[in-house]
């Protein structure tokens, strides 16, 4: 058998806060997710991706591949991607030794 628990009015309104807060972050997220799975972008999304503007993006949307559907240009999020990370070099570190 349940009892009734007795709460403080402070308490009370301090966990409904927490709620509040934990389900803004809960559609904040969800959102986020979303906006991630869109498989095209916009070339201002592009632009956020690749962190270049919109003068280079449009320089090199035929090596990044894109659509141009209604006059709007699209481009694959995948593609994007792609050619960011095919254009990414690391170089392992040259120590020099210090004489």
């Amino acid at each position: 058998m349940e009892g009734i628990s007795l709460v403080e009015t402070e308490t009370l309104q301090a966990l409904i806060g927490e709620v509040k807060g934990l389900r803004s972050v809960v559609m904040s997220t969800i959102s986020e997710l979303a906006e991630a799975r869109k498989p095209y972008l916009t070339v201002n999304e592009a632009m956020e991706i690749t962190g270049f503007g919109k003068t280079w993006l449009m320089a090199n949307k035929q090596d990044i591949g894109y659509s141009s559907v209604g006059g709007c240009i699209r481009f694959k999020r995948k593609d994007v991607e792609a050619y960011m990370e095919q254009n990414y070099f690391k170089t392992k570190s040259s120590r020099r030794k210090i004489a």
